[in-house]
């Protein structure tokens, strides 16, 4: 299984928007890492991704506040325990603020769905 991003099925009016999804991590990684990094700093979004959840485009800048706390812990490579999925996950993270940046200029009602 993995963590992906897509437009929530009820919001999307078109092929393109069906066509729109974005892979954020395996489950296990984000489990392992992506989770534990939410949880040890008292994340909301990036806890509810594992499980799934509706985000609108309202939200969108506190996902990606969560998303460049994430980027910048792991930039300063401070702590060894995600040295191995870093690269991986960085790569991730930036796909991930790009899809956020690219659905918002879809439409302003736009939903996401991740998990």
């Amino acid at each position: 299984m993995s963590v992906l991003g897509m437009i929530d099925i009820d919001n999307q009016i078109n092929a393109n928007e069906k066509k729109f999804m974005f892979p954020i991590a395996f489950e296990r990684v984000y489990k392992n890492y992506w989770y534990k990094f939410a949880e040890e700093n008292d994340l909301y979004w990036l806890k509810f991704f594992l499980y799934g959840i509706e985000v609108e485009k309202s939200s969108f800048d506190a996902v990606r506040k969560e998303l460049n706390l994430f980027r910048d812990f792991l930039l300063k490579g401070e702590d060894l325990y995600y040295l191995s999925e870093r690269k991986y996950i960085l790569s991730r993270i930036e796909l991930f603020l790009e899809k956020l940046d690219d659905a918002e200029q879809l439409r302003d009602d736009i939903v996401l769905y991740i998990g």
